[in-house]
């Protein structure tokens, strides 16, 4: 008797329709996983700036509740640089706190008895920062009290495809200053 030989072999247009569901299964996966990445990438670059700009702003208004006079800028002018003066700690008790806008971040200075301690805020970010001296009556009192308006946008440099911003304004009313009217 003769057998016949039933062994079917894998035709190469059985090979290529496998590739191309397999080709298609990745795409689809490493898509879902590029939208996920992209996903946190924004997440991220949110909580960078929320937390950028809640320390910068903390800061500026701790220094601004220590400040018993207010120098740049002058009362009713904006400006984007800010400096007054303030009680510190230490022994002499008075210094002089300066902030400038730089082109990667806001520069705070702090001065005391001639020496200058600085520390860059908000580093690789995009700042815009812009203080206005405020004077607004009291109308319980004769005396004027004075603040400082204060603007602060923080974005991220876009990457990714994605770039996040916050911007926050707040007065801030200096406690140690008191105007008569």
């Amino acid at each position: 008797m003769k057998q016949g030989n039933n062994r079917r072999g894998i035709t190469l247009i059985e090979i290529t329709v496998g590739v191309l569901i397999i080709g298609v299964i990745f795409a689809v996966v490493f898509n879902i996983f590029g939208v996920g990445l992209r996903g946190s990438h924004k997440g991220m670059a949110h909580l960078t700036i929320m937390e950028g700009a809640a320390i910068l702003l903390s800061q500026i208004e701790y220094d601004l509740l220590r400040a018993y006079a207010l120098t740049d800028p002058a009362d009713g002018a904006a400006d984007k640089d800010a400096r007054w003066e303030i009680f510190t700690d230490d022994s002499s008790g008075k210094g002089i706190v300066m902030y400038n806008l730089l082109n990667d971040g806001i520069e705070r200075t702090l001065e005391i008895g001639g020496t200058a301690n600085k520390h860059v805020y908000c580093r690789g970010l995009k700042v815009g920062l812009k203080f206005h001296h405020i004077s607004l009556p009291d109308p319980e009192s004769s005396v004027r009290k004075v603040g400082m308006w204060v603007e602060l946008s923080v974005a991220t440099p876009e990457k990714f495809g994605t770039a996040e911003q916050f911007s926050m304004k707040r007065l801030i009313i200096c406690k140690n200053i008191q105007n008569p009217l």
